[in-house]
């Protein structure tokens, strides 16, 4: 290993091992070429070109720096052509992701594990990538890392390659100043007789100029004073408030959470919720899971984004599973509390909290995105089972399911919904459906990105590589 490899943890295993795949395949096409020399001599021939090309790899570091470059000048890149949305990406052009995007999230086929997040917000052609120490800014047209947040305080875990990235994904507010959030667990080491103290640092980063604009501390409750496990996350975002939340881990005996409404502004906390965990921000209303004082049950719960005033609730549920289904839409899954066998799948009204409504019965466990124009997905899969609704994002009617049997069409892997188009893939290769009717689209979109937008679209290569690849039409 070289110098610049032990210095630079990003540098050396990631692209020599794809510059040993392209040697192969090199010496494969030599082999063809030579083979009416004699086996001698092509012996040595490939031999000598085995060197030359692993000397080469041994030199090449990969192309994500932790630090950027300092600026020869004034350069002025070429506009970047938009589409949106993409029919198709230019799978020649793409550019490999930070390692940290997908660190400890693939299994050995490249699929994602359990219910892993990919840890990534796009803003136009960059990538914001999350991990629990630092916020990597990297541009998707250069392929360069082109800046690196860190808490001004010490992290309470640092990411190495390979550990699993459990960093939620930042949050871009919306409007014409954008921001890129990002929280931190953090600790400020004790001084004199001030004891050491944990709380989390929430960082506002200019999505112009990739610099923090402010940092926000924030105060943990109570409940997490005993260790417990911990997830921090920025639900939403409106021009004027953010949402976070802090909760409990998966693996945790007990559930506890607290959300914060946070004044943009003014920087400050405005509102605090203890025993409420906000899964999604729908207009000018916050829902999400409200924990009854016993930890018993729990409910549906709507609160005005700005002040945090209770707006709707709904009642008493056993493992009440509250998710954002579109700008118009909750999907609410739970068990009856006077009858476990009972279960509930809804639509409700975030406004209102109203059922719209009834969900497919067996939708419980899918995901759902909304299209950007008035039709939600979800996505449903086991193993190698697939199934995908499409609803009227107002009204909770449903559109077109699949598989469709009668018409003999299969449902494929879901990956993003963007725009009016449904992403993913079947044994047939990654494909593109109109969301509105579920019709596939004549353009095949060469890969199945799992977050997309008139820029680029984020997907495995076939090495299962995250790449991005720009959107070509």
């Amino acid at each position: 290993m070289s110098i610049a490899d032990r210095a630079d943890p990003r540098r050396s295993r990631g692209s020599r091992n794809r510059c040993h795949k392209v040697i192969v395949w090199l010496l494969r096409k030599v082999h063809r070429l030579v083979n009416s020399v004699r086996k001698s001599s092509s012996s040595a021939l490939i031999a000598a070109l085995a060197m030359v090309f692993a000397a080469s790899c041994t030199q090449q570091p990969e192309r994500v720096d932790s630090t950027p470059p300092a600026p020869t000048g004034k350069q002025t890149l070429p506009a970047r052509a938009v589409y949106d949305p993409p029919a198709k990406f230019n799978t020649q052009a793409g550019v490999l992701m930070p390692w940290e995007a997908t660190s400890g999230l693939l299994s050995v086929g490249g699929t994602w594990l359990g219910d892993s997040k990919i840890p990534v917000a796009l803003h136009k052609d960059k990538a914001y990538v999350a991990t629990l120490d630092r916020l990597l800014a990297f541009n998707t047209t250069t392929g360069s890392l082109t800046a690196t947040i860190a808490p001004t305080a010490d992290a309470l875990s640092v990411l190495s390659e390979n550990d699993r990235n459990n960093a939620a994904p930042p949050v871009v507010t919306p409007g014409a100043d954008p921001l890129v959030l990002a929280p931190f667990f953090v600790r400020r080491p004790g001084v004199g007789t001030q004891a050491a103290t944990n709380f989390i640092e929430l960082t506002a980063t200019d999505a112009s100029s990739d610099k923090v604009g402010w940092r926000l501390p924030l105060t943990l409750p109570s409940w997490t004073k005993d260790g417990s496990p911990r997830t921090v996350s920025v639900i939403g975002a409106s021009e004027k408030v953010a949402i976070v939340t802090v909760s409990t881990g998966a693996s945790s005996l007990f559930s506890a959470a607290t959300t914060y409404g946070i004044d943009l502004t003014a920087r400050r906390v405005v509102w605090t919720k203890d025993r409420f965990e906000a899964t999604a921000v729908t207009g000018k209303i916050v829902a999400g899971e409200l924990e009854t004082s016993d930890g018993t049950y729990e409910s549906a719960r709507g609160y005005d984004l700005l002040t945090g005033t209770e707006r709707w609730h709904g009642e008493d549920r056993l493992n009440l599973d509250v998710k954002p289904a579109g700008p118009h839409l909750l999907l609410v899954q739970a068990q009856n509390k006077d009858d476990a066998r009972v279960h509930i799948q809804q639509f409700l009204d975030p406004a209102t909290g109203a059922v719209k409504h009834e969900a497919p019965e067996d939708i419980a466990g899918s995901r759902c995105g909304h299209d950007g124009q008035n039709t939600v997905v979800c996505s449903w899969n086991q193993g190698n089972l697939y199934k995908v609704w499409a609803f009227n994002d107002r009204t909770a009617s449903l559109l077109w399911q699949l598989p469709d049997q009668t018409a003999n069409r299969i449902a494929p892997r879901v990956t993003a919904v963007w725009n009016g188009r449904v992403y993913g893939k079947t044994d047939n290769g990654p494909l593109a459906l109109d969301s509105r009717t579920g019709a596939d689209l004549p353009t095949r979109p060469g890969v199945a990105p799992f977050l997309v937008n008139g820029y680029t679209g984020l997907a495995l290569s076939p090495e299962d590589d995250l790449t991005a690849y720009p959107a070509a039409r």
